[in-house]
């Protein structure tokens, strides 16, 4: 493989992941469950961690690299919700507040970001790690045997504290930053 082409691999992780979000959706219609869902997450997750891995190592980070990941995963995270709720809708319902905390926030996230940076942001904070960690057990838990608790209600709950970081790091930076680690991090940059 020449370097031109090596370049191109964290491009080719992200746009996996977007392929993979109706898949994970049509994997929910269908009750395609258990290990082949568990086998399509550990390939989602695989490629979220090694997109940024890749760019990083190869010296292709960029800014709009980073936000495709963002939005990429975004996307994921949807298919992932709705393969729940088609494969699973007793549990989409009864987490469905939690749920709705997470979309409703993200979007007034986007909405603040669009409005402020004309574009949306991609922080990679902590607390989103520690969110995409969680969410990918919990799902491995729902979609792979038909559990919610506990990993569910916990990795919503750290799905709002995520999306509340990254609104109060919106508010408080003053320009578009992306790889901001957490909202210390955003308010030494306000000062800056």
């Amino acid at each position: 493989m020449n370097g031109k082409t090596a370049k191109r691999l964290p491009w080719g992780l992200i746009y996996l992941r977007l392929l993979l979000a109706p898949v994970a959706m049509l994997f929910g219609h269908y009750g395609i469950l258990g290990a082949p869902y568990i086998l399509l997450l550990a390939v989602a997750a695989a490629s979220d961690y090694y997109d940024g891995v890749l760019a990083r190592k190869l010296g292709v980070e960029t800014a709009e690299l980073r936000q495709w990941d963002s939005i990429a995963d975004t996307f994921f995270f949807l298919g992932v919700l709705g393969g729940i709720w088609l494969a699973y809708p007793e549990i989409y319902k009864t987490y469905a507040l939690g749920i709705y905390a997470i979309l409703g926030t993200e979007m007034l996230r986007y909405m603040v970001d669009w409005s402020k940076f004309r574009r949306g942001a991609s922080y990679h904070a902590w607390s989103a790690k520690a969110f995409g960690v969680a969410l990918l057990a919990a799902t491995i838990a729902i979609m792979g045997f038909g559990k919610a608790e506990p990993l569910f209600p916990l990795a919503l709950a750290l799905g709002i504290l995520s999306e509340v970081e990254g609104l109060l790091m919106s508010l408080v930076l003053k320009k578009w930053t992306y790889n901001v680690k957490h909202l210390g991090v955003a308010m030494r940059l306000r000062r800056e």
